[in-house]
């Protein structure tokens, strides 16, 4: 990847790669982990997230004060 500054651009296939790449995938992750895996802020993964919870299947649930995780639902 790329070295981080405002020059750099984080696709949306970018934060589903994170996703995909578990070895559980039922496993929820946080933004903070997102950016962590993507090697960019927590601010920029969370837009990401919003992003991607209003257009694909991504699903999120509130689990604390100032916290929230994410996952793309198994269907069965």
């Amino acid at each position: 990847m790329s070295k981080q500054g405002r020059d750099t651009t984080f696709e949306l296939e970018d934060v589903t790669a994170a996703f995909e790449a578990r070895e559980d995938y039922a496993e929820p992750l946080t933004a903070s982990e997102i950016a962590a895996e993507i090697e960019c802020s927590r601010r920029t993964a969370l837009n990401k997230l919003h992003e991607l919870e209003e257009n694909t299947d991504l699903t999120s649930k509130k689990v604390g004060a100032r916290s929230r995780v994410w996952w793309i639902p198994v269907r069965v």
